[in-house]
């Protein structure tokens, strides 16, 4: 019963407004998950002794981008797009584009129908988040949750994002992560 829940729970949060289809029986669905973790230490911000970092959080209206519908007919296996995203310090998309480079832990690479990108892309354009900000303390570093006795600065910063596409039987499906 659980995992049927939560099942029910992950599609509704991946849905998508109808797209015309190619054929009715056919449709797609999107995953997206964060890669950051997988980009090398050298290109992560660096913070001083006395301060923090909070990291931007989307929005609940953010969508996942959707299957390109003039491509189900074509029952392609799984395809994974690989965005940097740059969020401005006021937390609007400012730029997104594709990481091609398995290095960078983009499991898909290139090789892959543009259209799917260009998908991938125009979501999230669309996209919206609180902005990440620096919390700089005057002295050492509190033992606090959040950035009580600091300042925030909001910063922009750049985070990367993985997209699957894929179907299933001809049926689009959701799946987070790559």
């Amino acid at each position: 019963m659980m995992s049927g829940a939560c099942a029910l729970w992950l599609a509704g949060c991946a849905t998508t407004a109808p797209q015309p289809l190619v054929d009715p029986g056919l449709s797609g669905a999107v995953g997206v998950r964060s890669i950051d973790k997988l980009m090398p230490s050298t290109d992560r911000m660096q913070l001083a002794d006395n301060e923090t970092f909070q990291m931007p959080l989307a929005e609940a209206g953010n969508s996942v981008p959707a299957y390109p519908s003039e491509l189900l007919a074509h029952r392609l296996p799984p395809q994974t797009v690989c965005l940097r995203v740059a969020i401005g310090a006021d937390g609007r998309v400012m730029d997104s584009q594709p990481i091609d480079d398995a290095k960078a832990g983009c499991p898909g690479g290139s090789g892959h129908d543009p259209r799917f990108i260009e998908a991938a892309r125009t979501a999230a354009a669309q996209w919206r988040f609180d902005p990440a900000f620096r919390c700089v303390y005057p002295g050492p570093k509190p033992d606090e949750q959040g950035c009580v006795t600091g300042t925030e600065e909001a910063v922009a910063v750049s985070l990367a994002f993985s997209f699957v596409f894929e179907q299933q039987g001809g049926k689009g499906s959701v799946r987070i992560g790559g």
